[in-house]
């Protein structure tokens, strides 16, 4: 099996920073996976992923709306109690041999996020189904992906991959609110120890881009910026950070 280059996951990333109004079912099921991993099948809150013939769950929704965090938080709860499993960026998929996928079935957990990007890659489909074939004939991994395609999406060229992606459950992870996106950028905020007044987390809310990523990656660049000038963050911080005149 050729393995990826190590992939170290945001520490700040899990359960307790994710803000889940609007997909308290997901980020439940997430957690108790998480929790009852390897011995999932016999969680009672689980039975209907164990009764599948493919344990498979997709989470479905656009770019940086937390998929990925989801993904990283039950990953990092796995990694503290030593369970088998692994993170695959498929957005990296050009890196790697497709054989990258053999004895993956082996693992308690299998994490593939955007697994879109290998849509309409002939190669890279067959390689995926055959793995999902494995995992049904060994019945030992959960596989969990993210994706921006539905499965029947047509940008899958093999008619085998959609129907194989068909047999999971599917989650739609929904965008939060202006309120969620505050409560996210606070979370996050306190994970890195950052003392971040209302006033600025707010002006910061108001004058950057509105996707999580890209509220996450400014947060994570005023974080080096009030290290370095050893100053808590303040409004007028945010503004030289966004290339913002006083106002």
């Amino acid at each position: 099996m050729q393995l990826p280059l190590p992939v170290t996951l945001p520490v700040d990333e899990n359960f307790d920073s994710f803000v889940n109004t609007g997909n308290e079912e997901v980020v439940s099921v997430l957690e108790q996976i998480a929790t009852a991993l390897p011995h999932w099948r016999q969680a009672s809150g689980l039975g209907p992923l164990a009764s599948l013939q493919l344990p498979l769950l997709t989470l479905l929704g656009s770019s940086a709306i937390g998929k990925s965090h989801l993904l990283f938080a039950t990953c990092h709860q796995l990694a503290s109690k030593a369970v088998s499993h692994l993170y695959l960026n498929l957005n990296d998929y050009k890196a790697w041999s497709h054989d990258i996928f053999e004895g993956l079935e082996n693992l308690s957990l299998i994490a593939l996020d955007n697994i879109h990007a290998i849509a309409g890659d002939t190669d890279w489909e067959e390689a995926l189904f055959d793995l999902l074939n494995r995992v049904v004939e060994t019945k030992h991994a959960l596989v969990i992906c993210t994706s921006h395609l539905g499965p029947s999406n047509p940008a899958f060229t093999l008619p085998d991959l959609r129907s194989r992606l068909a047999w999971g459950v599917i989650y739609h992870v929904n965008q939060l609110d202006d309120a969620g996106r505050e409560e996210a950028v606070r979370l996050r905020a306190e994970e890195r120890g950052l003392k971040l007044s209302k006033q600025a987390r707010q002006f910061l809310l108001h004058h950057s881009d509105r996707d999580l990523k890209s509220l996450m990656s400014l947060l994570a660049r005023l974080d080096t910026r009030s290290l370095q000038e050893q100053k808590r963050l303040s409004v007028a911080m945010v503004k030289r950070e966004l290339n913002l005149k006083d106002q």
